[in-house]
């Protein structure tokens, strides 16, 4: 490659001058390309143009050279619908950010190649282009791309694959877009940046303040890639740099405070700045960075929000192509066997490859103006949008003026200050509002968060029977059922001046009298007892990190609960004794009714979906989304309330997650305290009518109950406040969807049901399917019914794994983002959350190509007490051991538990464990005790004589032996030679149980002397005996004993 006379100025020596290796890609655009700055000067060109620039942050020796080419498209009008546009609907003006900011569609483009950076056999990326997408600043109806391509490099700093630093990559998008001129652009902004006079030092770029007419001078940018765990691991790692002064980052971790947002040319380390965001990588605060400026007397003063695409996708449309169709840029490909290949592909076929690689960030800039609007900030997540638009309509309907006063009332909570820092102890104080810098506003506030968040629990899971059904199942699910749970429950009054908990109770019986309805706000410290015909007990009980719903609460001082389902406990005839417990408050509204504010948010997004199918059609992208906005307010509720923990990259370490905009234990705890106690009471119902439910996830079920049964249950009266609930939302009383009806329903686990029929039921339990096949085809129907089927150990799985957000931020041995395959043995059997019953074992044969396979049909009960269930659930623990690749325990060798022989050896380990009827408990016993007479005797604590060796006591064998006549197991003669040693004895000695015993040895003490005529009363023959001390002679460990 020939540089030109430019190139030769800027480095200032010609190409036979440079020393050490290089590395070059693509082919020769460069010679005779301008410099960067007559891109300015080339208008708005329809085509790509190009010229050339080079990183000097990188190396101002031998600083990379880079190709950058610009061109300006029309932007494509979306369908028109009659009606307001989406972003004018209310519950999405609520979600949006008040700020504005100038958004970058960013993309790149990579071949994984091997040996980059001299490591030969090490996957690397090759960085074949960076591409950018702009809303033109002086042209709303246009677009502006900058694709930057990496061309060569003498030194090593951009190695390997060929990088570009952020900061240089910024800097070249802002002035090849001609961002100064943008309307967010600050006043003091020109084409060459800020004059660096204007700031004495460099946070003054960055000061705001209404009360003294300072503006900020800094321009707003967010940077929207979709994925960014693959596109912003692609900058240069500024780490690493050996030739620029004073731009090395100290290794230190980061520290919490107002710098941890600063990050200028002292700290340029952007991955230090994210964290992970709903798949995703997104900054939670603005970066603050100085970028250069035409001249050393200018810069450019920039705040950087970083988001993610997939963040803000609907779940199940989370592809770039499912975006790309749903704003009218459809994703476009490259011919087959090349995507492999794009640095040979940029080479052969430049002008594709550029279209390529710059509509894929097209595609996430017109997604996010289509959500958001343009020049719109972006919420970090669209959970987190979704939390905010709940928050802005409840200030709405209930005029509240501010968001500290929605705290209040919605959380009860404050914010804190010197004079109410002593309101929790601050050991006591929990994260979700501490990381918020709130407190509750009371000392009745305070208790009541803090026993909800204890009493706070997941959604029900749980499989119930296993094996095939050769009948017909359906899959049910609740419609709408968070924000339906969300709208069924009353508020609590935080504000009110007596305080929110209206009484305490310690140490009584609950009855109904006391817990009259499941919507009395209540929580509670209990144990509980159910009768045992009770199919499904409804109190969960955390245990080995899951949930069971035991009988009992068993031996344990008990377990905090929600009111919903310790009211349908007493419904169900259980015994709930409350150590201690809580009643709220209420709140009434201003006409005096029992208020619930989440029911006129969940409204708005329900009745605006509604609107949005019909407006924009029913697989429609505006539909999806409020959909996601609906379902994803109950996370938000809860976010934080269980001491989370993610990993800081700034601080380097696993940090607990604060709470959302609207977290509230008491919420969280209601919402999923209303959904269990909803499906238990389905469960019960039906189970007293004899169905079968093999299956239960959070919000449905399967069984073989037809729809007018399930829908005509009264749930113990829980239905009719559903339905109730199902009303105000959408002028409908419908509660359940049947999702799915099968004739040949497998059922393994929880969440591995699988049905060859197009309309079945289809879970994988976490299975990856190999690439070649489609989910949900036919051909996935067939590959996992069969794999399940004929299954005889572990199942087989190979997958991509991609580095996790803690290796690609972290600061010491930084991964690139390369995928690993990973090879697993995977274990698809019963979870055993529930107790399986050899009374209702059964074999049924599935036939696959003429081959009948045995396939065991287990039911299930309750487990009666925690402890029951941990001993149950311990069943084969032997056989797991930890593997540090993976990070997770993985099966030495598997339990699989599919053919009757199988489920037998499976009830054998279980008796054995449970010793229901204390057969083994005993036997233990006994063994114990014998063995410590034999010690006692060993050690002279004790002397029985004809235990002692001596003239007439017999040989050692039968000495042993004679401890039968008492009730006590034979010990063995090595056990007996090795009593003597302090060091080798395995038992301590209990002289209080073996008392009695000795009494009565000792007394009988004649009546066991032997004599040469009758010395061998043993039932072994002289032959046995001599095999038996033979073996001893030898150390034989199979000696019977």
């Amino acid at each position: 490659m020939q540089d030109d006379l430019n190139l030769r100025a800027d480095n200032g020596k010609t190409p036979g001058q440079a020393a050490g290796r290089h590395h070059c890609i693509g082919h020769a655009p460069v010679s005779g390309l301008p410099p960067l700055r007559s891109l300015q000067r080339a208008g708005d060109p329809p085509q790509w143009v190009s010229a050339y620039t080079r990183d000097t942050s990188l190396s101002k020796r031998l600083p990379p050279l880079y190709e950058v080419a610009t061109k300006v498209i029309e932007r494509r009008p979306r369908p028109q619908s009659t009606g307001p546009a989406f972003g004018d609907y209310d519950s999405i003006l609520a979600m949006a950010e008040d700020t504005g900011t100038i958004v970058i569609g960013f993309d790149t483009e990579f071949t994984h190649q091997s040996g980059l950076g001299g490591v030969p056999g090490v996957q690397s990326r090759q960085i074949d282009s960076y591409q950018f997408a702009v809303v033109h600043p002086a042209d709303p109806s246009r677009i502006r791309l900058v694709s930057i391509l990496p061309v060569l490099d003498r030194s090593d700093v951009a190695l390997p694959g060929m990088r570009i630093s952020l900061e240089r990559a910024l800097e070249i998008v802002i002035e090849v877009a001609g961002l100064h001129e943008h309307p967010l652009a600050p006043a003091e902004w020109s084409e060459k940046g800020v004059s660096r006079s204007l700031a004495g030092k460099p946070s003054d770029f960055f000061r705001s303040s209404k009360k003294e007419g300072v503006v900020s001078k800094a321009l707003p940018i967010t940077l929207l890639a979709h994925y960014e765990q693959a596109d912003l691991t692609t900058f240069a790692d500024r780490r690493l740099l050996a030739e620029s002064r004073g731009q090395r980052v100290g290794d230190r971790a980061g520290h919490k405070g107002r710098r941890a947002a600063w990050l200028d040319g002292r700290a340029p380390d952007i991955l230090r700045a994210v964290i992970s965001a709903s798949g995703g990588l997104a900054a939670p605060q603005p970066v603050r960075m100085i970028l250069n400026g035409t001249s050393r007397r200018f810069c450019r003063p920039i705040e950087l929000s970083i988001r993610d695409g997939l963040a803000h996708a609907p779940a199940g449309k989370g592809k770039l192509a499912d975006l790309g169709q749903a704003v009218g840029y459809p994703k476009l490909e490259v011919p087959e066997g090349w995507i492999s290949r794009m640095t040979e592909y940029r080479r052969l076929h430049r002008e594709d490859f550029l279209e390529y690689g710059a509509n894929d960030a097209v595609i996430v800039l017109e997604y996010a103006s289509a959500l958001y609007g343009d020049h719109q900030a972006l919420p970090l997540t669209l959970s987190s949008a979704a939390a905010r638009s709940i928050r802005e309509t409840i200030k709405r309907d209930e005029g509240l003026p501010s968001t500290g006063a929605f705290n209040l009332v919605f959380g009860g909570l404050t914010r804190a200050t010197a004079t109410n820092e002593n309101v929790v102890g601050i050991e006591e104080q929990q994260d979700y509002y501490r990381k918020r810098d709130l407190l509750p506003v009371d000392g009745a506030s305070a208790t009541w968060q803090h026993a909800c968040a204890n009493a706070f629990r997941g959604g029900y899971n749980a499989c119930n029977e296993i094996g095939f059904f050769g009948y017909q199942t359906h899959d049910y699910d609740l419609i709408s059922c968070y924000p339906t749970a969300e709208s069924v429950f009353y508020d609590v009054a935080f504000t009110h001046p007596d305080g929110v908990i209206t009484e305490t109770i310690n140490n009584v019986a609950l009855t109904l009298n006391e817990l009259p309805s499941p919507l009395t706000p209540f929580v509670g410290f209990v144990r509980f007892s159910f009768p045992e015909e009770v199919a499904f007990p409804t109190i969960p009980v955390p245990l080995d990190g899951s949930m069971v719903f035991p009988l009992s609460s068993g031996a344990g001082r008990g377990v905090w609960a929600s009111g919903p389902e310790i009211w349908l406990a007493l419904t169900l005839g259980a015994e709930v004794f409350v150590q201690i417990g809580h009643f709220g408050r209420v709140r009434l509204d201003e006409d005096g009714n029992p208020s619930r504010m989440l029911r006129g948010a969940n409204r708005l997004l329900i009745q605006e979906r509604g609107k949005a199918k019909k407006q924009f059609g029913k697989k429609s992208l505006e539909q999806e989304v409020l959909k996601n906005l609906a379902n994803g307010a109950y996370g938000k509720l809860a976010q934080g309330v269980m001491g989370q923990r993610g990993w800081d990259a700034w601080a380097q370490t696993r940090e607990t997650v604060g709470g959302s905009a609207i977290t509230s234990p008491y919420h969280g705890m209601m919402t999923t305290g209303v959904v269990r106690a909803v499906l238990l009471a389905t469960l019960n119902q039906l189970a007293s009518l004899g169905y079968s439910t093999p299956s239960n996830t959070t919000d449905g079920f399967i069984t073989d109950a037809p729809f007018d049964v399930l829908d005509g249950l009264d749930l113990y009266e829980l239905g009719d406040l559903w339905r109730e609930a199902r009303e105000s939302l959408t002028d409908s009383r419908e509660m359940w969807e049947r999702k799915h009806h099968q004739g040949d329903l497998l059922n393994v686990s929880t969440r591995a049901n699988f049905s060859r029929e197009p309309d079945g039921v289809l879970a994988h339990g976490g299975y990856k399917l190999p690439p070649h096949i489609v989910e949900d085809s036919p051909e996935d129907r067939e590959h996992m019914y069969r794999l399940l089927v004929t299954r005889e150990g572990a199942v087989p799985c190979s997958f991509k794994q991609f580095p996790s957000v803690q290796e690609l931020t972290r600061i010491e041995n930084r991964w690139d983002f390369e995928a690993s395959i990973v090879d697993k043995q995977m274990i698809m059997e019963f979870d055993r959350k529930r107790r399986p019953i050899e009374g209702g074992l059964r074999v049924d044969h599935v036939v696959l190509d003429g081959v009948p396979y045995d396939v065991a049909h287990v039911q299930t009960v309750p487990w009666k007490t925690p402890e029951q269930a941990l001993l149950g659930r311990s069943v084969d623990a032997g056989l797991k051991t930890w593997d540090d690749h993976l990070g997770e325990e993985v099966w030495t060798r598997s339990p699989v538990r599919k053919t009757e022989a199988q489920w037998i050896d499976y009830f054998q380990r279980l008796d054995t464990l449970l010793d229901e009827d204390g057969a083994i408990s005993e036997a233990q016993r006994l063994d114990r005790i014998a063995k410590s007479i034999v010690i006692a005797q060993r050690q002279g604590v004790i002397h029985i004589p004809w235990l002692s060796s001596g003239t007439g006591n017999g040989p050692l064998w039968w000495r042993l032996q004679l401890l039968t006549m008492f009730g006590l197991p034979k010990v063995s003669e090595r056990y007996w030679k090795h009593a003597k040693s302090n060091q080798e004895r395995q038992i301590e000695t209990d002289l209080d149980a073996i008392a009695p015993y000795v009494d009565h040895m000792i007394a009988t003490q004649g009546a066991y002397v032997l004599t040469p005529e009758d010395m061998d009363p043993c039932p072994l023959t002289e032959a046995e005996i001599e095999e038996i001390e033979r073996d001893y002679a030898l150390g034989s460990p199979h000696i019977e004993r």
